[in-house]
């Protein structure tokens, strides 16, 4: 037995990531809050790993200029607001002489090497104008979707090794804590999604071909035996997420100030 993830199984784990998380609005929500009141009229916006561009729609009534990276030619552009300028490539790649009054980066470090993490993130700030603002979110060290994944690994990439990472560098800054969930009508599409997050985050390719046909069966009934715990009392089957939005403001202090959290 082989654990795998077909085409339609990964179609129906990004359909149910993309129509049932509130992830956009509450990035969103954070940013118009905390962020967009410091800025200057009609700021820019830099959107390293913007997807289809669900964030950047959300906040284009409080920016003007707007350039989204994504590198996934089939995700991009399906909800970028008008007028957006759209790159089809690595942030590593990306050469700009602009520099932005915020670079939004949500998401995208866990498929960074963590060993890299101090090089992106002084890219990141580098197109970052004087007094700007850079966002970086992750999933946060606690709810239900971490406590699965610690379930199949003790290497999970979270905000706390971001926040561990900052305060290396002496870099300032804070932490906005959100909720969000992901909901699924049947058992059978739950198991798909908890099976992407274990084969994407946890278990990589070389662990699953070694493994044999009973280690296989036991790591797909484990699977399932999370995605059994997501139902909930009216039938629908809702996996919980909590995230963080790291906030850090160029040229600010650069001294290992703890982080402030708000939910």
């Amino acid at each position: 037995m082989r654990i795998t993830m077909s085409p339609q199984d990964y179609a129906t784990a990004f359909r149910l990531l993309s129509e049932t998380s509130r992830h956009p609005e509450n990035i969103a929500e954070a940013i118009r809050q905390r962020i967009v009141p410091e800025l200057p009229d009609s700021p820019s916006l830099l959107d390293v790993g913007a997807g289809p561009g669900a964030v950047a729609a959300r906040l284009a009534p409080s920016f003007g200029a707007m350039t989204l990276i994504e590198p996934n030619a089939e995700q991009l552009g399906s909800s970028a607001p008008a007028g957006a300028e759209i790159v089809r490539d690595v942030f590593e790649r990306f050469e700009s002489s602009s520099r932005y009054d915020l670079v939004l980066c949500s998401h995208v470090l866990y498929h960074v090497p963590v060993a890299q993490w101090g090089g992106f993130i002084d890219r990141l700030l580098a197109f970052v104008r004087p007094a700007g603002y850079c966002a970086i979110v992750l999933g946060a060290d606690r709810g239900q979707n971490y406590e699965m994944h610690r379930d199949f690994t003790s290497t999970v990439i979270d905000s706390s090794v971001l926040i561990e990472a900052l305060r290396g560098k002496q870099l300032a800054f804070d932490v906005i804590g959100s909720h969000n969930a992901y909901t699924a009508a049947t058992f059978e599409d739950m198991v798909t999604l908890c099976r992407f997050f274990v084969l994407a985050d946890c278990v990589s390719a070389e662990q699953l071909d070694a493994m044999t046909e009973a280690e296989a069966r036991e790591l797909d009934a484990k699977i399932r035996e999370h995605a059994a715990r997501c139902r909930t009392e009216d039938g629908i089957y809702r996996l919980s997420q909590e995230d963080d939005m790291i906030i850090l403001r160029q040229g600010a202090s650069r001294s290992a100030a703890a982080p402030s959290a708000a939910s």
